[in-house]
């Protein structure tokens, strides 16, 4: 026992290798260290992108991704919240739009509020602006418009902590690494998706542990005038630990 809520458990023992299991509470994010790693990495990265880049980047993709996410217009007189952004400016959203992660992110774990904007950049991509650091947003998209395939299964823990009924509840989102002054070797996190509840405005970063989908998957050929690399066809659909 570790404190009064984690437990772990010896599995299984074959020769000199050992499984073990952990047991915690959904709000506790357990991973391997070196996946930590990467993830809180991977995260710093594409948090310091630059608007016009992104702009440039996401026009060199506008024809040839075509999936939205099915973002609800706030109803008439509905509330909204006005954010300073420093990648984006003053931006006003509708409250509905805010979406709380209870773990935060790894890498930013003390952040934990965030709006879904989806109206600086064209459609399917996204920013993802810290509510309470100006200083922090993300460049999202559909991961499906990348890898048609990608279809994460949502553990039970998963689903309680969003409360989602189901996986049709839950909108995936990946997260884009815009190196700066190379808009064109942008990269997609596909080890690491987003999960959102848009309709009780919760999210949780989670991870896929398969070799064929990378936390640094070339989005553009590096040379001039070729287009995106879609995933590869018939890749069995990944299942979140």
């Amino acid at each position: 026992m570790v404190g009064d809520n984690i437990r772990l458990v010896v599995l299984d023992i074959r020769g000199r290798q050992i499984r073990l299991g952990i047991e915690a509470p959904p709000d506790i994010v357990v991973l391997r260290e070196e996946i930590a790693q990467r993830l809180t990495h991977e995260n710093l990265r594409a948090a310091r992108f630059n608007y016009q880049e992104a702009q440039q980047a996401v026009n060199a993709l506008a024809l040839n991704l075509a999936k939205c996410v099915a973002l609800q217009p706030p109803p008439p007189g509905s509330p909204t919240v006005t954010l300073e952004s420093q990648a984006l400016g003053r931006v006003t959203v509708p409250a509905n739009h805010i979406i709380t992660f209870a773990s935060g992110l790894p890498g930013f774990p003390e952040e934990r509020r965030f709006a879904l904007i989806n109206n600086h950049l064209e459609p399917p991509f996204y920013c993802l602006q810290c509510v309470d650091n100006p200083s922090l947003a993300f460049v999202l998209t559909d991961p499906t418009a990348l890898a048609p395939d990608y279809r994460p299964k949502n553990g039970v823990s998963t689903l309680q902590e969003l409360h989602a009924s189901s996986p049709e509840d839950l909108q995936t989102l990946v997260t884009l690494t815009i190196p700066p002054g190379r808009p064109r070797e942008i990269t997609a996190n596909l080890m690491s998706p987003l999960l959102i509840n848009l309709e009780q405005g919760l999210g949780k970063q989670v991870v896929i542990e398969k070799p064929h989908y990378s936390h640094q998957h070339p989005v553009i050929s590096l040379r001039p005038g070729c287009q995106p690399q879609p995933g590869a066809p018939g890749e069995v659909a990944p299942e979140l630990l």
